[in-house]
Parts: structure tokens; sequence; C-alpha cells
């Protein structure tokens, strides 16, 4: 079988069907970033999103990834289903962009959009002591520029389509130009086994 890369704008429904299907199926992501010495790192975390395609996830300020994004904003993302079977139809996505820790009205959208995903993260955020030497968990957001989709059930096998994800810079920040088309934006259910 041969590989293709198709290229497509974000606008198209289809895409941001099978985009907003992915990252509402799953819940972990895989996160690539840079070390100051230019070496690549990769860690995993629990992620959330919003229907502007900006990506939140929460970590302590001394990780690794933490450290490398605040001297290098530069990050991808990989999001896949880890119990598909070879040889048969798969799905996943790649993200490619940058991040870093989120602050102000930023730190108060991710921490509203993580909590409807996950409620229980209302208690695993509990305050810490500031005589405990330890600072508490923060929310980084991931903004990615361009996507590589791959759903061989929509696209067929081989097929990875990509596409840029246009942003532009306002007073409130950067917002995703294209639309959600018709994408939920609620708590993960459990999966179906029976795909």
């Amino acid at each position: 079988m041969s590989l293709e890369i198709v290229d497509r704008p974000i606008e198209d429904p289809k895409l941001s069907r099978c985009l907003f299907r992915i990252l509402e199926r799953n819940v972990l992501c895989a996160i690539a970033t840079v070390t100051p010495g230019q070496a690549a790192y990769i860690s995993t975390a629990y992620y959330a999103y919003t229907p502007k395609l900006e990506i939140f996830f929460y970590s302590y300020p001394d990780t690794r990834h933490a450290l490398n994004l605040a001297t290098n904003r530069s990050m991808a993302i990989a999001i896949f289903d880890s119990e598909q079977s070879w040889g048969r139809p798969d799905r996943g996505l790649q993200l490619f962009g940058y991040g870093g820790a989120a602050k102000g009205r930023v730190a108060r959208d991710a921490e509203r959009t993580y909590d409807r995903r996950f409620p229980a993260h209302a208690e695993w955020k509990l305050p810490r002591s500031p005589d405990s030497g330890t600072s508490g968990p923060r929310s980084f957001r991931f903004l990615p520029r361009t996507i590589k989709l791959f759903d061989e059930r929509a696209f067929g096998a081989g097929v990875f389509v990509r596409a840029n994800v246009p942003r532009r810079t306002g007073a409130r920040g950067a917002s995703l130009v294209a639309p959600t088309n018709g994408t939920r934006h609620s708590p993960v259910r459990e999966r179906s086994r029976n795909r």
C-alpha cells in the first residue's frame, strides 16, 4: 500500500467531522517539545479541546515539557486510539504548532474546558499549601497551525489529509477562523467497542 498526502481546507465539512470525532473519542495525547539543546522530547497528558481547536492540558511547571515550552514554544501533538488493529481501517491525528502556559483569561478558559471534559478534575486540583515546597499543576494551551489527519474509513487506505489552521491575532489573542460544522463539545462518553 502506498501512502498519499492530500491537502484540504480546514473548512471542509468532512475533514471537520473526522477531526472532532477523533478529538472527542480519545482522551490522551502524546506531546512533543524541544529541549534547550534542540533535542526532541515526548510526554503524555490528558487533554480537553474547544471548537476553536485550542488544546488544553495540565502539567506541573517543573516537568521537562513545561520547561521546554518556557524556552521554545514549538510543539506537536499526536492523538489516536491505541486499541486499533493492524491491517484494519485506522484513524489518528497529528497537530503541529505552538504552546505554552496559559495565563489570565486563557487559563480560566482552560479550566472551564477541562472541568467540562473531566468533572473529577475539580477534586484533583485541590489547592496546595504555600509551605509544601511544590507548586500545583498549571494549565497549558496548544494552538495548532497545521493538522495531518488519517481516517481510512472516511478518506481511503493510506491517505493522510493535511490542512492549515489559519489564525488571526486580535485584542483577545488567536482564534480559529474555521467553522465547527455541528461538532459537539461535551464530556467524554464511554466508547463502544463495536465500531
